[in-house]
């Protein structure tokens, strides 16, 4: 019976390195790199756009990266568009086709005519959330985008004649150059489905259903519903797949269902952010 159970315990080993070996080409080869951007408009003009808690969600999210396999991390704090232009385009130069580009948002993020944007920390300038995603998969094997920028419009009374500047992110092109806060005022809630995710280049995480709202938590500087929750899931050994999975079911039940997380697209491998969950030996 012990030799048996000695024979056993090694073929299990010899297995698992052999199940290792097969899949694990699709993913240990591919590096993450990481942007995290977040603004609480603390320096904007309009006080309706001030939040408490993104810029508390964006350290949460570093941490928990920090602790895994994830080492090259870009950080922007309360972007302007210009920081916004300079800081994309330079963690962009730093992807290539065997790399899998992580873009995390939190702050305001807005539909009009069914394309999402995503707001500038000066409260001016938008950055057209569509466009981004598809300069990162035309540069990286895969891309995996995180939102949580689905919060109130605060628009609703904004001056007719006041506009939002689109900018240009690393030589895209503008279907519209700006956008009238009055037309803004009517967008509603949430976002929109992204338009441009075809094959199974990205996958897209938000924290809440297209047209939703998501919370921005009830306590200051404590992090979002959405953000606590996310962090928890992705320092552990997990697939993606499991991390967008818990969370969402975590933050369904932390916010009594008003908010769900959803997910659109698909990668044609896994991913591991903190490594594969080791087998169990019996």
């Amino acid at each position: 019976m012990v030799v048996m159970r000695f024979l056993s315990v090694r073929l299990l080993g010899v297995l698992a390195l052999a199940f290792a070996a097969l899949i694990s080409p699709s993913v240990a080869q591919a590096e993450v790199k990481a942007l995290l951007v977040a603004s609480n408009y603390d320096k904007a003009q309009d006080e309706q756009l001030r939040l408490a808690n993104p810029i508390a969600d964006l350290r949460l999210i570093r941490s928990s990266l920090r602790s895994t396999n994830v080492r090259d991390l870009t950080v922007l704090e309360e972007p302007t568009a210009q920081d916004w232009q300079e800081g994309f385009d330079a963690w962009l130069d730093t992807l290539s086709g065997d790399d899998i580009g992580l873009f995390y948002y939190a702050g305001h993020g807005f539909q009009f005519d069914g394309l999402n944007y995503l707001l500038s920390s000066d409260g001016v300038s938008l950055i057209p959330l569509d466009a981004l995603v598809g300069q990162i998969t035309a540069r990286a094997r895969g891309a995996v985008i995180i939102i949580d920028a689905c919060r109130n419009n605060p628009f609703f009374n904004a001056e007719p004649e006041a506009a939002l500047d689109i900018i240009e992110i690393d030589g895209t092109t503008r279907s519209l150059s700006f956008i009238r806060l009055e037309d803004m005022s009517g967008a509603g809630d949430g976002l929109a489905q992204l338009g441009n995710l075809r094959g199974l280049s990205a996958v897209a995480f938000f924290s809440t259903e297209p047209g939703n709202v998501a919370e921005d938590g009830d306590q200051p500087g404590k992090g979002s519903p959405f953000a606590i929750e996310f962090a928890k899931q992705i320092d552990r050994r997990q697939s993606l797949d499991e991390v967008f999975r818990k969370t969402a079911i975590a933050v369904n039940k932390r916010t009594d269902e008003r908010q769900s997380p959803w997910r659109q697209g698909d990668l044609a491998f896994d991913v591991f952010i903190s490594g594969m969950r080791a087998l169990p030996i019996p």
